[in-house]
């Protein structure tokens, strides 16, 4: 497993900001695309009812994989004092990532979906195990400020599972076939070019080896440790993880599966405009890691109103841009679905609100105040719950749609009432001159070199 000594590499050097936001926003953006086609392929190709099982197979595996992942790939990318190896991350993913794999069948015959349909749902979550397992390379890869590798992992599972799908419902006519053959594909990724790169990453942060015996040197009190740490983030990943699908298991428990197959992919391509969010947070996690554990403080503070406020402008942007062009791209996928258009700007406005949480509740994980996070994303799914068994009855997917902007408008005024206090109590106060310019604000990424002199 680990590459030869006999062939020595160059130490990969970090990229800048701006570099780094580059590729992971080109990754992240690919990977949206790829997905929105699939979509695309199987509304036009197989129907509502068709999409709708692969739209609840990925609503019903999500949540229980999310918080399998325990969020360790962000402890793990904000580590920057090694307090735990990477063998360690690995072992704790692979045993909780066997566990979400039993799991996600058994909640799927608890909720009484049989035949193909359970079938589907086993192969979208055996492609999500072989994700959960990569994540941890990526997660090396993110720690060495290479985002470049982490977009060209990414980008492969995408666009080979992508094209793996397709071809296979198209010969087979197969969703089954289809679901297993996209699980292989991101598998193939994991082997080939996750493993050899991590394994190099590893000796290079930590002089580690990763191979199978190494795995029988994890301390489990350790492993124990590093478990109990991550549970405050797994619960909160996987209550926003059910705060994406909430919204989907009730609209397939008040309608029907044909109903998830309309909603999901107009949920799902809104929602790709949260890549830009993600992306941007991944590249900044190192940094807002150093930046929470340095003597200036002050730069912390400043680097998250920064982000804050570009992300404003570009939720704003992104409703615009719905309102204006949504309905011709609607129709394009087909024409009956222009009838959506409102649901598809009130999804994006919800996306807008995640933009701003995403970025507090990584400056709150980069600030090690992990506690309040779950809370925060439990008033959120519990809102959004309470109203779409309220609105839904009367408005259709509008109300689902209605209900995502409720639930996230209560998480951020949560999330924001923490950091608020966080601030108040741990920083000194950011004056409105600590910021040079307004070029400044609205440009953290270009600022980037003059903030890492500064830090």
């Amino acid at each position: 497993m680990p590459e030869s000594n006999a062939t020595p590499h160059r130490r990969l050097s970090p990229l800048s900001l701006k570099v780094n936001f580059a590729w992971t926003f080109f990754g992240n953006a690919l990977v949206a695309a790829c997905q929105l086609l699939l979509l695309t392929l199987l509304l036009r190709e197989s129907g509502d009812a068709t999409t709708g099982q692969y739209i609840i197979a990925l609503s019903i595996s999500a949540p229980v994989f999310m918080f399998a992942g325990l969020d360790l790939r962000t402890l793990q990318a904000t580590d920057s004092s090694t307090e735990f190896r990477f063998i360690e991350y690995l072992s704790l993913r692979l045993i909780s990532g066997c566990l979400a794999l039993a799991l996600v069948p058994t909640i799927a015959l608890a909720v009484g979906y049989r035949g193909d349909t359970l079938a589907v749902i086993v192969g979208v979550a055996t492609g999500r195990f072989f994700l959960l397992i990569g994540d941890s390379f990526n997660a090396l890869m993110q720690k060495s400020e290479r985002m470049d590798r982490v977009a060209h992992s990414i980008v492969l599972k995408g666009l080979l599972s992508t094209i793996v799908f397709a071809v296979t419902i198209l010969a087979t006519g197969s969703l089954v076939a289809a679901a297993f053959a996209e699980a292989a594909a991101r598998l193939a990724v994991l082997a080939f070019y996750d493993l050899p790169l991590g394994c190099r990453l590893a000796r290079e942060q930590s002089t580690e080896d990763i191979s199978l015996a190494s795995l029988r040197t994890v301390d489990l009190p350790r492993l124990a440790s590093l478990a109990f740490r991550s549970l405050p983030l797994a619960f909160k990943v996987m209550l926003v993880s059910l705060d994406t699908h909430v919204t989907r298991y009730f609209v397939a428990g008040m309608a029907n599966l044909s109903a998830v197959g309309v909603f999901g992919p107009i949920a799902s391509g809104a929602g790709a405009a949260s890549m830009v969010g993600k992306a941007l947070n991944q590249s900044v996690s190192a940094k807002l890691g150093r930046l929470a554990r340095s003597n200036e403080p002050r730069h912390f503070v400043r680097f998250i109103r920064k982000l804050q406020l570009l992300y404003l402008v570009l939720g704003i942007g992104g409703v615009g841009f719905t309102m204006l062009a949504g309905g011709p791209l609607l129709a394009l996928i087909r024409p009956d679905l222009l009838a959506w258009h409102a649901v598809l700007t009130l999804v994006v406005v919800s996306v807008a609100l995640d933009l701003q949480n995403g970025i507090v509740d990584m400056s709150l994980v980069a600030a090690r105040r992990i506690a309040p996070l779950a809370p925060a994303c439990g008033i959120s799914v519990a809102t959004s719950a309470l109203c779409c068994w309220l609105l839904i009855p009367t408005y259709g997917l509008t109300g689902a749609a209605l209900a995502m902007i409720l639930g996230r408008i209560m998480r951020m005024a949560a999330l924001n009432a923490v950091l608020a206090l966080e601030l108040k109590t741990e920083y000194a106060p950011v004056e409105l001159s600590d910021v040079s310019t307004a070029h400044d604000i609205a440009h953290p990424i270009a600022n980037d070199s003059a903030s890492r002199r500064a830090a």
